[in-house]
This record gives C-alpha cells, sequence and structure tokens, in this order.
C-alpha cells in the first residue's frame, strides 16, 4: 500500500492478462504527429507533456495484437478523448462552460452528420473530429454505426451533466453517479472501436445480452473507479469522484470510502471474470459461428488487458495524476493541457 495525504491506496492491480503492442512508440509519435496537425498541440512545452503522458502507450494495451492502422486509429480518437475532457476542466475551472458547451453542442452534430455544418467549423476540436469519423465510419454495418454515434454522444452528454453537478456543488446520487461516470468516461466507444479493429461482428442482439453488457459496462467501471481513487488528490473537492459521492451518502470517512469503492471494483471483476467464461454459450444461443464467436473472444481479452494496463498507467506510467498538476488544478489547468478554448 502506499500513503497519500493522510490515507492509504490498497492494492488495486487486476487479475487480467495483460500485453503491449511492440509497436508501441511508434504509436506515441504517430499520435503526436495527428495532435499537431489538427491544432490539439500547439506549445512546445505541451507537445513534451504529451509525450511524458503516454497516451499511445496506454492504447497499445488495449489492441496488442492488432494491425498498427487498426490501434493508430484508435489511439488518435483517445488522444482526442483526452484533449477534451481537459478543455471541459478548463471550462469549468475558469468560468467558461457556456463556451465548452458550445463546443459540445457543434461536435454533436458532428457526430450525428458529419457533413453537417456547425458555427464551429474551424475549430481544432470540431475539425479533428470530422477527420477521426471519415477515417472510421465508412465501410461499417448501420448497426455499428449507430452506436458508435450513440455511444460518443452520450460521452458529450455526460459532460453537460458532469458540468451541472460541478457548479452546483452537489454529488450525484450513487446510480446517477455510475452511469454518467460511464456516459462520459469514453469507454464505451473505445470498446466500438475495438469490434473494428479486431474484426468483430457484435451484432445488437449479443450487444443487449446481460451478459456482454456486464462486459462492456463493467470495463468502464472498473476502469473509471480505479481512476478515481488513483485521482483523488486532484479531485477532493470535486463531485464526480466516485470516493467523494459514497463519502457523502454512505457517511464514509476518506480511508473508508476508498476502501468502499475497492470492494466495489472487486465485485465488477468478479462479475466480469464470469460474464467472461459464459459468453461463449451466449453466442452459440444466437447461432454466431464459431469464427465470429473467436473474433468476440478477441474483444473480451483486450478489454481485460487495457483495464489491466490503465491501472499500471494510472499509479506508474503517468504524469497525469504528479502532486505539481493537483496543485495547479486549484487554479486552472494541469501543465499538461492546452487551452483551446478561444
Amino acid at each position: 500500500m502506499s500513503t497519500v495525504d493522510a490515507y492509504s491506496i490498497p492494492d488495486l492491480r487486476l487479475p487480467f492478462e495483460t500485453a503491449t503492442h511492440p509497436q508501441s512508440a511508434q504509436v506515441q509519435e504517430g499520435t503526436e504527429r495527428w495532435c499537431r496537425a489538427f491544432g490539439l498541440l500547439r506549445s512546445p512545452s505541451v507537445a513534451a507533456k504529451f509525450r511524458a503522458l503516454g497516451y499511445g502507450r496506454i492504447m497499445s494495451t488495449l489492441c496488442p495484437y492488432a494491425p498498427f492502422d487498426g490501434l493508430a486509429l484508435v489511439t488518435d480518437w483517445n488522444s482526442f478523448f483526452f484533449v477534451t475532457d481537459d478543455q471541459q476542466n478548463i471550462a469549468v475551472r475558469t468560468n467558461r462552460i457556456a463556451l465548452y458547451e458550445e463546443l459540445a453542442a457543434a461536435m454533436r452534430h458532428v457526430i450525428a452528420d458529419e457533413s453537417r455544418r456547425t458555427p464551429h467549423d474551424d475549430h481544432a476540436l470540431v475539425t479533428s473530429l470530422r477527420d477521426l469519423l471519415r477515417r472510421t465510419l465508412p465501410g461499417r454495418p448501420a448497426y455499428w454505426v449507430a452506436r458508435f454515434r450513440r455511444n460518443l454522444d452520450s460521452w458529450l452528454v455526460g459532460h453537460m451533466t458532469e458540468n451541472h453537478y460541478r457548479m452546483s456543488k452537489k454529488a450525484p446520487r450513487i446510480e446517477d453517479y455510475i452511469a454518467v461516470r460511464r456516459d462520459a468516461s469514453t469507454v464505451l466507444p473505445t470498446l466500438d472501436l475495438v469490434e473494428m479493429v479486431e474484426k468483430a461482428t457484435v451484432p445488437d442482439e449479443l450487444y443487449r445480452t446481460p451478459r456482454y453488457q456486464t462486459l462492456v459496462t463493467g470495463t468502464a467501471d472498473i476502469m473509471c473507479w480505479i481512476n478515481d481513487i488513483h485521482s483523488l488528490h486532484m479531485e477532493k473537492d470535486d463531485p464526480i469522484n466516485f470516493v467523494t459521492v459514497l463519502g457523502h451518502y454512505e457517511h464514509l470517512g476518506i480511508q473508508s470510502a476508498i476502501d468502499a469503492v475497492a470492494k466495489r471494483i472487486a465485485a465488477r471483476v468478479r462479475d466480469h471474470l464470469v460474464a467472461a467464461h459464459e459468453l461463449p454459450e451466449t453466442m452459440s444461443a444466437l447461432g454466431l459461428p464459431l469464427e465470429a464467436q473467436t473474433a468476440v473472444l478477441r474483444c473480451i481479452r483486450d478489454q481485460q488487458s487495457w483495464a489491466a494496463g490503465m491501472e499500471a498507467w494510472d499509479r506508474t506510467d503517468t504524469i497525469r495524476f504528479t502532486d505539481g498538476d493537483a496543485h495547479a488544478l486549484q487554479s486552472t489547468m494541469a501543465s499538461y493541457a492546452e487551452d483551446l478554448l478561444e
């Protein structure tokens, strides 16, 4: 256990196998070039921080055996997600939520129809989003495109809901917190992308089954709640943190709340393992051929690798949660973020 500010962080390492793509360094370099080309990275100091953050390293644990081009696309999406999340945080801390929500509305229009024009078409977030959609959607089945658009839209709606709680300084109820944190995390659209990279077919009838939902939502919950513990020292007054929410509604001290979140993570992990074990039975009952089942199981393997890789990244492999940025976040923004709102 490690001690941070009078509380202890339990051992959160996951019982999942993890691996890293052999071209991790190249994908990190590639996503940096893409971010610079689309104006998501501007200053040399932030570009250097971006490299140290290591988004390519963590995404290499999501698709460790995938073709390089597929991994590169998924990594560009997640660099875009991280940068957009940073803009949301900057907006909250600098009282520019209305401006961020205008940009989010423009992005939601583009998600619904990438050819649609918006008042913010020249903004880096909008132009980079159009590029990603144009690289992703062609050739994909209609059901997958509809689900992917829906999960992307839920991400930005989740941001709006988080902003409401942050501005009101009111913690959401426990079940409301779980839902909004999951939506705003971008885990669900990222797992859609894994299907594409792994050439898997997850039809709606499989996606909606309780077992498959346990897998995808469980992956989101596990990753989000682990992140909440690792980032707690930066979010002590933030109502969008599970430790804060459980502490408030269950009348727990900070250590007891951390331990309660850890127990919930462990329960989600057990559920995930059981659902993964039982998924072949569900797929067979739906008549999925063996080859299709094998591709889906590759996606589940990737979910587990990513969750375990993200826990290690949060704990030891990124500068995102350093104490120096914890102090910076009390005012405007962390040193790894760049203000793109104007």
